[in-house]
C-alpha cells in the first residue's frame, strides 16, 4: 500500500511535469513565431530587391513617369522672352539658399529657385552663368538629379516627393527690381501628406546638446549599446527622443505599421550600402509615415543629405586620436550627424526585429573621447 508521502511526491511529479510541457510549448510557440518573422523578413527583403532592379530597368529604357509630368510641368511655367517668370507665380515660403513658389493655375508641384547662385551670377555683373562658373554648376545639376534617382531606385517611386533640378533663365525681383538672369530651379511635388493631422514623423535631434550631468552615464551606455557592444535599452534612448515614444508604441501594438516601418529601414540599409549616405532625418517631417487606403506607409521628402559615410568615419578618426580637433571646425557637425543618425535607424531597427542598420561602430577609446568634445 502507498503512504500519503507517496501520493504526495507521485502529484509533485506530475505537476512538474505538466510545467515542463508547458515551458517546453511555450518556448516552441516563441520558436516558432521567431521563425514566421524570420521568414517574413526575408521575403520582404526579396521584394525590396526585385522592385530596386525594376526600377532600374525602368530608368535604363527611359519610362519614368514622374520625370515626363515633370518636363510638362515646366513647359507650362509662364514665361516671357524665353525666362519663366517668377513674377506671376506665388511665392510660399522662403530657405537658406532658397525661395518656393507654386503656379496658381497647377499647384500639383513647387518650384524652388536657388538664390544663392542667383546672387552669385549677378554678383559677376552678368545675367547668364559665366563659362567659369557653367561646368561647375552643370555638374552640380548632373550630381543631385543622380542622387534623387538613386533614393527614387531604392525606396520606391511611390514613397519619394519626385524632384528634378536644371539650368534655366528666369524672370524676378531682386531688391525690388525686375532681372533676367540664369540659376538653378528644381521642381518637387507637391503632396497633402504634410497636412494628414494622423501622419508620424520619423526623425530624430541631436542628444549632445540636451546632455546634463545626471544624463552623461545614460548616454554613454545609449551609445555603447547602438554603436558598440551594449545591450540595447529602450528606456535610455527615448529619454534622449522623446519625440519617437509613438513610432515606438506603433511598433509594439500595430503590425502593419511595424512591417511600414520594417521596409522603411530595409530600404534604407540598401541604399546606405550602395551609396554610403545618410538622409536628412534630423531635419523634421522629411520622412512621414500614414495611413493610405487603411494601410501604413511612408513618404520621403527633401531628404538629400550632404553627410556621407566617409564624413563621420573621417570625424571618428580625430576622435581617436585628438578629439579636442572636433571643438573647431565642421568635423564635429559631422561627427553629431553620424551619432544622431546612426542612433535612430539601429534603435528603431531593434525596435521593429531587423536588427542594426547602419554599420559604424565606435570602439572604446572613441566612446570614452566623447566626453572631450564640447557639444
Amino acid at each position: 500500500m502507498k503512504s500519503p508521502e507517496d501520493n504526495i511526491f507521485n502529484q509533485e511529479s506530475k505537476n512538474s511535469q505538466e510545467i515542463a510541457v508547458s515551458t517546453d510549448d511555450s518556448s516552441l510557440r516563441e520558436e516558432i513565431s521567431n521563425e514566421q518573422q524570420s521568414d517574413a523578413i526575408q521575403i520582404l527583403k526579396s521584394k525590396i530587391m526585385d522592385e530596386i532592379k525594376i526600377t532600374e530597368i525602368r530608368k535604363q529604357i527611359g519610362t519614368e513617369k514622374n520625370q515626363k509630368q515633370i518636363q510638362t510641368f515646366l513647359s507650362e511655367l509662364p514665361c516671357k522672352e524665353g525666362a519663366i517668370d517668377f513674377t506671376q507665380l506665388n511665392k510660399v515660403g522662403k530657405g537658406g539658399t532658397h525661395d518656393v513658389f507654386v503656379f496658381p493655375n497647377n499647384p500639383a508641384f513647387v518650384i524652388k529657385l536657388n538664390r544663392g547662385v542667383l546672387e552669385k551670377v549677378l554678383a559677376t555683373g552678368q545675367h547668364s552663368i559665366p563659362p567659369e562658373m557653367r561646368q561647375g554648376a552643370e555638374q552640380h545639376v548632373k550630381n543631385e538629379n543622380s542622387k534623387y534617382d538613386k533614393l527614387y531606385q531604392y525606396f520606391g517611386e511611390a514613397n519619394c516627393l519626385h524632384e528634378r533640378m536644371s539650368i534655366q533663365k528666369v524672370k524676378t525681383e531682386v531688391d525690388d527690381k525686375p532681372q533676367e538672369v540664369e540659376t538653378l530651379i528644381s521642381i518637387q511635388e507637391s503632396s497633402n501628406v504634410f497636412a494628414n493631422p494622423d501622419k508620424k514623423d520619423f526623425s530624430t535631434s541631436y542628444a549632445e546638446k540636451n546632455l546634463t550631468e545626471e544624463t552623461k552615464e545614460i548616454y554613454r551606455k545609449m551609445n555603447n549599446a547602438l554603436m558598440g557592444n551594449g545591450e540595447f535599452s529602450e528606456t535610455d534612448f527615448l529619454q534622449f527622443n522623446d519625440k519617437l515614444k509613438p513610432i515606438f508604441e506603433l511598433i509594439d501594438n500595430d503590425e502593419n505599421f511595424k512591417n511600414s516601418m520594417q521596409e522603411f529601414l530595409l530600404r534604407f540599409k540598401e541604399y546606405f550600402s550602395a551609396s554610403e549616405n545618410f538622409i536628412d532625418l534630423v531635419g523634421e517631417e522629411n520622412v512621414l509615415f500614414y495611413q493610405k487606403d487603411g494601410k501604413w506607409t511612408f513618404q520621403l521628402g527633401s531628404v538629400l543629405k550632404a553627410e556621407s559615410k566617409q564624413n563621420v568615419v573621417e570625424a571618428l578618426k580625430i576622435l581617436e586620436k585628438n578629439p579636442e580637433l572636433l571643438n573647431t571646425g565642421h568635423q564635429k557637425s559631422n561627427l553629431m550627424n553620424g551619432l544622431a543618425l546612426t542612433r535612430l535607424l539601429n534603435a528603431v531597427g531593434i525596435k521593429a526585429g531587423v536588427g542594426k542598420i547602419v554599420d559604424i561602430q565606435l570602439t572604446d577609446k572613441q566612446l570614452s573621447n566623447l566626453d572631450k568634445v564640447k557639444f
